[in-house]
C-alpha cells in the first residue's frame, strides 16, 4: 500500500507528519511524492487561521472529486488541528473522508489507517500518549525535535490550547536520546520545538527533578558531533535572563530568537491576553541585544484585531521601526472558534486588514534589506543544508539565508562564505 501526506501549518505539524510517515513505513507502507499514485491520502492540517483551513478544504474537494470519478478505492484522511476542532462534522461535510484523526492520536496512526481501510474512523480522544521520534530523512542536515506540546497561555486569538491541549514536556533524557540518534544519522543542526519552549519543564527520570529550558539547552549542547542548536517559539513574558545567558554562552546555540510581539499597542496586547506591555517588550529586546550584539530577532504580528483602530495600528508601525526586526511574519486577524476573541466583533474590514498587512510588509521588506546589506563584502559561516538550482543553500548562525556558488560537495559542511550581494532577502556568495 502506498500513502501520500501533505502538511500545512507550523514546524510542529511538519514534525508530526514525519512521525506519521515513520510509523506507516515501519508497517510496510510506501511513501509516494505524487498524490495520484497513493492508495491513501493524508493531510495534516492547521487551524490557526481561516486561510489555512480554506486551503485544506480546497484540496479535499479536488481529492474527493478524483475519488468519485476515477479511483473509488482511494482512501482519504484528515489529521491534526482541523480534525481536533471540527471532529465528526468533517465526515458530514466531506462524505468521502475515511479517517478523521486529531492531534492526540498520532502514535496510533498505523492502527487507525488499517481500520480506515475497512470502515470510517473518527479518533479524537485526548490521551496523553508518548510521541515516538520519527526516522531521520535521508541526507538531512537539520531536523526538528519536539521537546514539548500544547500551551497554557490562552492568548485570546489563539486556538492552539484547544486543539493541542495544555503544556506537556518530554523528559530531558528522551530529548537527548533523539538528538543523539539524529546526529548518528548525519544531522548537524537540531531545532527544538514547542508552542512556547520557554515554558519547558521536563521531569528527569535519572535525577528526579524538573529541568527548565536553559538547562535543557546545556544538555543538548554537550552532544558530540552536533554543530548547531536552534529553538522556536519564545513567548516574551517567559524569556528569562538564564535563557539569554544560554544563547550568549553556549557555543552551539545560534544567535537567533523568534520573539512574537503581535501588536505594538498596549490596549490591543491586553485584549490579546499577551501578559506583557509594549514597554516590557522593548526592554527585553534591548537586554537581548546588549548581551548578544550579533543576535537576529524575528517576530509575528497580527493586523486587524478587533478594536484595532488607526492609532493602535500606527503604534505597531512605530514599534517595528524602533526595533528593526530582521524578519517579521505578518498576518490578518482571523476569528477562531473556542477562543475568547471569537465573541468580539470583527470590526476591521477585509480591505483595511489588507491595507495594513501590505503597509507593514513593505516596511519590513525595507528594514530586512537594510539589515542584510550589512553582510555584503563580509565573510560569514554557513551550514550547508541542501542543493538548489542556483547553488548550495545554507544559513548563518543568526538565520540569514545564503546561496553559495561552488561546484564542490558541501552538503552538511560548515564553510566560510564571502557575500557578494543581497538579492530579494537572500544573501549570495562564493566559497573557495
Amino acid at each position: 500500500m502506498r500513502f501520500y501526506i501533505e502538511t500545512y501549518g507550523c514546524q510542529m505539524n511538519q514534525y508530526d507528519s514525519r512521525v506519521v510517515s515513520s510509523l506507516l513505513e515501519r508497517e510496510g507502507w510506501e511513501k509516494v511524492d505524487e498524490w495520484k499514485e497513493a492508495d491513501f491520502i493524508l493531510v495534516n492540517t492547521c487551524a490557526v487561521r481561516q486561510h489555512a483551513e480554506d486551503r485544506v478544504f480546497s484540496r479535499l474537494g479536488i481529492w474527493g472529486k478524483y475519488k468519485r470519478e476515477k479511483k473509488p478505492s482511494l482512501k482519504i484522511g484528515i489529521l491534526g488541528c482541523i480534525s481536533q476542532k471540527e471532529g465528526e462534522n468533517l465526515i458530514h461535510r466531506f462524505p468521502y473522508l475515511d479517517l478523521v484523526a486529531g492531534t492526540f492520536v498520532i502514535p496510533k496512526i498505523s492502527q487507525l489507517v488499517k481500520e480506515a481501510l475497512e470502515h470510517r474512523v473518527v479518533a479524537l480522544e485526548e490521551e496523553l500518549l508518548e510521541i515516538p521520534p520519527p526516522e531521520i530523512e535521508e541526507d538531512a542536515v537539520t531536523t526538528f525535535i519536539s521537546v514539548m506540546r500544547g500551551c497554557n497561555n490562552f492568548c485570546s486569538y489563539c486556538i492552539v490550547p484547544y486543539v493541542r491541549g495544555r503544556e506537556r514536556s518530554r523528559s530531558p533524557e528522551s530529548v537527548i536520546e533523539e538528538v543523539k540518534k539524529a546526529v548518528s544519522k548525519g544531522v548537524k543542526e537540531v531545532v527544538l520545538l514547542g508552542q512556547n519552549v520557554n515554558s519547558y519543564r521536563g521531569f528527569s527520570v535519572r535525577d528526579g527533578r524538573c529541568v527548565d529550558f536553559p538547562e535543557l539547552l546545556k544538555l543538548v549542547n554537550k552532544v558530540e558531533g552536533l554543530y548547531r542548536i536552534r529553538f522556536a517559539t519564545s513567548h516574551p513574558k517567559d524569556l528569562s535572563d538564564e535563557l539569554i545567558k544560554a544563547v550568549k554562552e553556549l557555543d552551539k546555540v545560534c544567535e537567533h530568537i523568534h520573539l512574537p510581539i503581535q501588536s505594538g499597542s498596549n490596549r490591543i496586547l491586553q485584549l490579546m491576553n499577551r501578559k506583557y506591555t509594549r514597554e516590557d517588550y522593548l526592554r527585553l529586546v534591548e537586554k537581548i541585544r546588549k548581551e548578544i550584539p550579533e543576535v537576529s530577532i524575528t517576530t509575528d504580528i497580527i493586523v486587524g484585531f478587533p478594536g484595532e483602530g488607526e492609532k493602535e495600528f500606527m503604534e505597531t508601525v512605530s514599534l517595528v521601526k524602533e526595533v528593526e526586526f530582521d524578519a517579521a511574519y505578518i498576518f490578518k486577524y482571523s476569528p477562531r472558534p473556542f477562543t475568547s476573541a471569537y465573541s468580539l466583533k470583527d470590526d476591521v474590514s477585509k480591505e483595511e486588514k489588507e491595507r495594513r498587512l501590505n503597509y507593514l510588509l513593505q516596511l519590513q521588506k525595507s528594514i530586512s534589506k537594510k539589515k542584510n546589506d550589512i553582510y555584503v563584502g563580509k565573510e560569514v559561516e554557513v551550514l550547508v543544508e541542501k542543493r538548489e538550482r542556483e547553488g548550495w543553500f545554507g544559513r548563518t548562525r543568526n538565520h540569514k539565508s545564503v546561496i553559495i556558488s561552488s561546484s564542490l560537495p558541501l552538503l552538511g559542511k560548515l564553510v566560510k562564505v564571502r557575500i557578494v550581494r543581497n538579492r530579494k532577502g537572500i544573501l549570495e556568495g562564493y566559497f573557495r
